[in-house]
């Protein structure tokens, strides 16, 4: 059975079918919806990052040159400064530079001697100084990262032009700023130059992997040790970036991995919730395929009981629990008013056929019986006369005694017919019933005409022995009265063999009747065999009619009684002939009495 032959399956297939793709496209959707709000986000966040960046760097930056100008036009430091004594100025140089947490810091005089070097990387920062001609901030890359110089005049009396020395302050963009500006921003940070990472938060081992990127610009994906990150390049001056690509640049990198963790969790959710709702919707609509169907299954096991059983009262509970559904519960009260009116209908037709068949009864015993009754009338007559023998009397008392017994069996086949059969099931030979047949339906008279062919390996079975006989018998009798009806019309057989028949043992050798058993798998099978004048193909449709006979003085219910015996052993019965060649009967029967092929 294919599975969308059932009508409660393709209520649940196309209740689940609609639940999965509902719910596919709303988890479909859901992710597309949030995955892209996912990477917009994460766009702003960089964008957003980026400014912050820039905005820290840019305070950062000039808190360092507004300190270092401070410190500058300090009369303390001016004083020391014009002494040109190089140990009167550095304590004011550690004091100064521990003060505003600079890196590193120098003061020079005008003619470039060194008066006072504090902090680390003092040579550096020297370099950059000497670099530098005017006053303001310039950056240098460094292998510790991008160092950042402040420079400032000491200028003593407020003269502009009485330079006595100038103050030049450095801070490393390193890893320690790097991580910092993460702390603020909440992205990874990687400052460059040079077409290199010189400073980042990020592990050093990562730094390669970004060289190849401080030139980009724009949002880029960048995968740097298996984790995936969205960066974006921001040159500290906008206008020193078109003419060197290589200047300084900040790189902001916002991880993609821990937004797509988020996002694999939410979509583990949505899964989670699709597969439930599935289960739940699953469950629903087989109950509600269910509340269609039960009261059908309860109608298709009541009309199974009724094709099994053939009663006609058979009936559907209907419930009327809330959930079932109405129109089932229709059929089902549709189905019991069905049975109801087959059964009305039913009763009427047995009446009508009790009538029919006591017509036809009445018009056979009418018949049958008033020959007899004639016959025995006659016999009577003869026996009043003045003059009658010893042998008209015994002519008489035989004629009455054949006639007696005709009507006796006429009525003993009616009876047979219409009362109900009942069956003595028991373990039997149906070799010894055959054998027990053929002596009964030939009279205890010699039947050398008779060849039995049994099959000795048939094993006993269970039937009704008797109930077999009699069938056996009625068969046997038709066959021998079929053989004798052409050795009593040689002349008519003459003219059968002149049509090429193959008949009457009156002129053949071979038997005229055989009787033949064997065995077929789980069956036994009993054809009986003669060589008769046949039967006609218009008569052959109704050998199995009640009271049908082509025989003067057959009443046509032995053929019946036989079958209706044979079906109630669970076996068939079926009848082949042709005319001038004789007729076979064949019986199959279960080897356990009630069993079907």
């Amino acid at each position: 059975m294919r599975l969308s032959s059932s009508l409660s399956n393709r209520i649940f297939l196309a209740c689940t079918l609609l639940a999965t793709v509902s719910l596919g496209f709303a988890f479909a959707f859901v992710n597309a919806q949030v995955s892209g709000e996912v990477e917009a986000e994460l766009r702003r966040d960089l964008s957003e990052a980026g400014t912050l960046v820039d905005q820290r760097r840019a305070a950062f930056t000039e808190t360092f040159t507004t300190l270092t100008r401070l410190i500058a036009d300090l009369p303390k430091l001016i004083g020391a400064v014009s002494t040109k004594d190089a140990p009167t100025v550095q304590p004011l140089a550690d004091e100064y530079r521990a003060q505003i947490d600079a890196d590193s810091l120098v003061i020079l005089s005008p003619s470039g001697a060194v008066l006072a070097r504090s902090g680390v990387e003092t040579d550096a920062l020297m370099q950059a100084a000497s670099g530098s001609a005017q006053d303001g901030t310039t950056s240098m890359p460094h292998e510790r990262g991008l160092l950042q110089v402040v420079s400032a005049p000491i200028i003593e009396g407020g003269d502009p032009t009485n330079v006595i020395g100038r103050l030049t302050v450095g801070f490393f963009l390193d890893d320690r700023r790097a991580v910092q500006f993460k702390a603020v921003t909440g992205t990874e940070i990687a400052f460059a130059a040079g077409g290199h990472v010189l400073a980042s938060s990020l592990p050093r081992e990562t730094r390669g992997g970004l060289d190849a990127l401080t030139t980009a610009r724009g949002v880029t994906p960048v995968s740097l040790r298996g984790e995936e990150y969205v960066m974006v390049s921001r040159p500290f001056t906008r206008a020193r970036a078109a003419a060197d690509p290589n200047g300084p640049t900040t790189l902001i990198l916002r991880s993609r991995t821990e937004r797509l963790r988020y996002l694999s969790t939410l979509r583990a959710g949505l899964a989670g919730a699709l597969i439930v709702t599935l289960l739940l919707a699953t469950v629903l609509s087989y109950a509600v395929a269910r509340t269609m169907t039960r009261p059908l299954a309860a109608v298709t096991d009541a009309m199974r009981d009724v094709a099994a059983t053939g009663d006609l009262t058979r009936k559907v509970t209907v419930q009327s629990r809330a959930w079932d559904d109405e129109d089932a519960r229709l059929l089902g009260a549709t189905f019991n008013t069905l049975t109801e009116s087959v059964a009305r209908f039913q009763r009427e037709a047995a009446q009508r056929e009790r009538l029919s068949s006591l017509g036809r009864l009445s018009t056979v015993i009418a018949h049958e019986v008033r020959n007899p009754l004639m016959i025995i009338r006659a016999s009577l007559s003869s026996l009043r006369g003045e003059r009658v023998s010893a042998r008209d009397v015994r002519e008489a008392v035989a004629d009455i005694d054949e006639e007696t017994q005709r009507i006796n069996r006429i009525v003993t086949e009616v009876l047979d017919f219409a009362k109900p059969i009942r069956f003595d099931f028991a373990e039997t030979s149906v070799n010894d019933v055959c054998r027990a047949s053929v002596t009964a339906a030939w009279a205890g008279e010699a039947h050398q005409d008779v060849r039995l062919d049994l099959d000795p390996d048939i094993p006993p079975f269970v039937t009704d022995a008797e109930r077999l006989r009699t069938v056996l018998v009625n068969v046997l009798a038709n066959a021998r009265q079929a053989v004798l009806a052409v050795a009593a019309d040689p002349v008519g057989g003459s003219r059968e063999r002149e049509r090429g028949a193959r008949i009457s043992s009156v002129v053949l050798d071979e038997p005229a009747v055989v009787l033949r058993t064997e065995r077929q798998d789980a069956r036994v099978v009993i054809s009986v065999a003669d060589r008769g004048a046949g039967i006609s193909a218009e008569d052959l449709l109704h050998v199995f009619d009640p009271y049908y006979t082509t025989r003067r003085s057959g009443t046509g219910l032995g053929l019946p009684i036989a079958k209706n015996i044979v079906e109630g052993l669970g076996g068939t019965i079926a009848v082949t002939s042709r005319p001038a060649e004789g007729t076979t009967v064949r019986i199959e029967l279960p080897a356990r009495a009630g069993d079907t092929a």
